[in-house]
C-alpha cells in the first residue's frame, strides 16, 4: 500500500480523532483516569505549584527534596497547579493533554511506518489495537512520552542526512532525546538504538559520526544540569533515586508479580514509602540516596536467599510485561495480547527479510523490558515501547493482507465464476 501526500494526512487526521474517540470510550468505561493523591507525579506538582519546591512525592506524609521521579512531567503539572491552582481543574487540563498526545501518537504511526518500511500500512494496522490498548493516564508522563519518542524518530530520521545543517540539527536532536529522558531515562533505551540504527543504514559516514556525537554531547549537558542539582542536594549525581524502592516492594516475602495484586494484598502498601509511614520516615531519616542503596543491598540479600521464588515471580513478570491479566479491564489487555501475538511473526518475517529496521524493532524489545521482569508488573510500563511491538504487528497484518491478495489474484478465475468469493475479494481490495 502506498499513499500520497493526501492520503496520509487524511490517514493521520482520521487516526488522531479516533485517538481522542478511543480515549472517550476507555473513560466511559471506567478505565485509566486516575490524578490527585497517591500519585507520586501529581505529589511533586503540587508542591512545585504551592510552595516552588520539587520535593514531598509520597501520600503518607512530607519526606523534603527528590529525585525519585524525572523532572519533566512533575515540572508541566507544577506550572499547571500555578496557573489553575484548582487540582481538579489541573486534572481535567492533564486529562485533556493526555487524551491529545495519545491521538498525535496514533497520527504518527503512519509516518514512522514510512520512514521505517517505505510503506504507510504497517502504521495504520498497528494504531487500531494501539488505540484500544492505551488507556488515559494523566498522573504519568507515558503518553507524552510515546508522543515524544514517535516526533524525535521522524525528526532524526529526517535530518541526518549529508547537506544538512548537520550541527543545528543534531543539537534539536539531543535536545529532543534529552528532553525525553527527563520525561522517562528509560526513553534512552529507545531513542539512542534508533540513532545507531540511522548511522547504520544511511550513506556518509562522517556526517553520521558528527551527528551522532554531537547528540550525545548535547543530551549529556542537558541530563548534567539535573544530576549536578541532585549533587548539591542529595551529594550524589543520581539521574533518579527509585530503583531501590522499586525493587524492594516488587522482591520480598509477600511480594505478588503485578501491581494490582500487590495492592490486594496488602504489599504493596507495607513495603512503599508512597503507602508505609515507617518506609518515608527511614527515607527521611537516610536521605534518598542512602535509602536507595540501602534497599536495593536489602533486595539483592533477598534474591541470595529466595532464588526460587525470584525466578518464579520474574517468569511471572516477564509473562505479564507482554501478555498482561485483564485486571478488570478486558479491552486493554486484550490488544496488548493481539500487539504481542503478532509482533512475534512480524520481527521473525523482517529478520529473514533482512530489513535491518527488524534489528532495530528486535534490539528493542528485547533490551528495554529488562529492567521492568524484576520490579512488580503494571501496564504503563509497556507503553513507551508499545508503539514499537504495534509497529511490527502492524508489519505482519500487511504482510498477510498482501498475501491474501495475491492468492485471490491467483485464484480469480475461479472467484469471477463463484459469486460469494467475488464479494468478498471486493471486500478485501
Amino acid at each position: 500500500m502506498r499513499a500520497g501526500n493526501s492520503d496520509l494526512r487524511n490517514a493521520s487526521i482520521a487516526l488522531f480523532f479516533a485517538g481522542i474517540l478511543a480515549g472517550i470510550f476507555h473513560l466511559a468505561i471506567g478505565s485509566g483516569f486516575g490524578f490527585g493523591r497517591g500519585y507520586e507525579m501529581v505529589a511533586i506538582a503540587r508542591s512545585i505549584g504551592l510552595h516552588g519546591t520539587f520535593a514531598n512525592p509520597f501520600a503518607v506524609g512530607p519526606t523534603g527534596p527528590t529525585a525519585v521521579n524525572p523532572p519533566l512531567y512533575p515540572l508541566l503539572l507544577g506550572c499547571l497547579f500555578r496557573i489553575l491552582k484548582d487540582p481538579a481543574i489541573v486534572g481535567w487540563v492533564a486529562l485533556g493533554g493526555n487524551l491529545g498526545m495519545n491521538a498525535l501518537t496514533a497520527a504518527l504511526l503512519p509516518r514512522v511506518s514510512i520512514a521505517m518500511f517505505e510503506d504507510p500500512a504497517p502504521g495504520v494496522l498497528a494504531a487500531i489495537p494501539g488505540l484500544i490498548a492505551t488507556k488515559p493516564m494523566p498522573a504519568w508522563d507515558a503518553a507524552w512520552t510515546v508522543a515524544g519518542l514517535m516526533l524525535f524518530c521522524l525528526l532524526s530520521a529526517s535530518t541526518m542526512k549529508p547537506g544538512r545543517d548537520g550541527i543545528l540539527n543534531s543539537v534539536l536532536a539531543g535536545l529532543g532525546a534529552a528532553a525525553l529522558a527527563l520525561l522517562n531515562p528509560a526513553s534512552l533505551l529507545i531513542s539512542l538504538p534508533w540513532i545507531a540504527w540511522l548511522v547504520a543504514t544511511r550513506r556518509g559516514a562522517f556526517h553520521a559520526a558528527r551527528y551522532c556525537g554531537i547528540l550525545l554531547a548535547t543530551i549529556a549537558l542537558v541530563l548534567s544540569a539535573w544530576m549536578l542539582r541532585n549533587d548539591f542536594q542529595f551529594g550524589s549525581a543520581v539521574l533518579r533515586t527509585n530503583f531501590g524502592m522499586s525493587v524492594y516492594v516488587s522482591n520480598n516475602d509477600c511480594a505478588a508479580a503485578s501491581l494490582a495484586e500487590a495492592e490486594r494484598e496488602g504489599c504493596y502498601q507495607a513495603y512503599h514509602p508512597n503507602t508505609s509511614l515507617h518506609e518515608a520516615e527511614l527515607l527521611r531519616s537516610l536521605g534518598e540516596v542512602a535509602y536507595d542503596r540501602k534497599r536495593t543491598a536489602d533486595t539483592m540479600q533477598w534474591v541470595d536467599s529466595h532464588r526460587e521464588r525470584f525466578l518464579h515471580l520474574t517468569l511471572a513478570r516477564v509473562r505479564a510485561f507482554w501478555f498482561p491479566d485483564p485486571e478488570g479491564d478486558f479491552y486493554t489487555a486484550g490488544a496488548i495480547w493481539l500487539i504481542t501475538g503478532l509482533s512475534i511473526p512480524g520481527l521473525i518475517l523482517m529478520v529473514l527479510r533482512r530489513r535491518t529496521v527488524g534489528y532495530y524493532l528486535l534490539a528493542v524489545s528485547l533490551i528495554y523490558p529488562l529492567l521492568y521482569y524484576i520490579v512488580i508488573a503494571d501496564v504503563r510500563y509497556r507503553y513507551p515501547m508499545l508503539w514499537v511491538s504495534a509497529l511490527a504487528a502492524g508489519y505482519c497484518g500487511a504482510e498477510l493482507r498482501n498475501l491474501s491478495l495475491t492468492a485471490c489474484r491467483v485464484l480469480q478465475p475461479v472467484v469471477i465464476r463463484t459469486p460469494v468469493l467475488h464479494r468478498f475479494l471486493d471486500v478485501i481490495k
